[in-house]
């Protein structure tokens, strides 16, 4: 098998790094999101890429996917999961998010977000 078995762990024990690849002339040049291998380490360990756009706003996504907490990411492929999200979170009280990010995460519509102020305090 050409590619290693994956890897799985915690979220929360997942070590991201930004790293920037240099251009010919020695200027600095793209930047990426990259995963350090944390559940299973081995003598020689690669960074793993996983970015291709921008490294930031890919690192926010995945931040705001896996806490559970917070609202499903924006977009259609969540869309049919959305109201079921909503009511899960409704119930256990709109608990605030469990990982920090400076990006807004609101609900689908203003009447949900309005529920999850009253509700949950954020």
């Amino acid at each position: 098998m050409f590619y290693a078995p994956l890897l799985k762990g915690k979220f929360e024990d997942i070590k991201a790094v930004i790293s920037v690849s240099g251009d010919v002339d020695g200027t600095a040049g793209r930047e990426y999101l990259k995963f350090v291998n944390t559940f299973k380490p081995r003598k020689l360990d690669v960074l793993r890429t996983i970015s291709y756009k921008d490294p930031y706003e890919e690192w926010s996504l995945y931040v705001w996917y896996m806490d559970k907490n917070r609202p499903l990411p924006p977009g259609t492929a969540f869309d049919e999961y959305r109201e079921k999200d909503f009511e899960r979170r409704k119930r256990e009280g709109f608990p605030k998010p469990l990982f920090e990010s400076y990006i807004p995460t609101p609900e689908a519509t203003k009447e949900q977000q309005a529920v999850r102020r009253k509700i949950g305090g954020w």
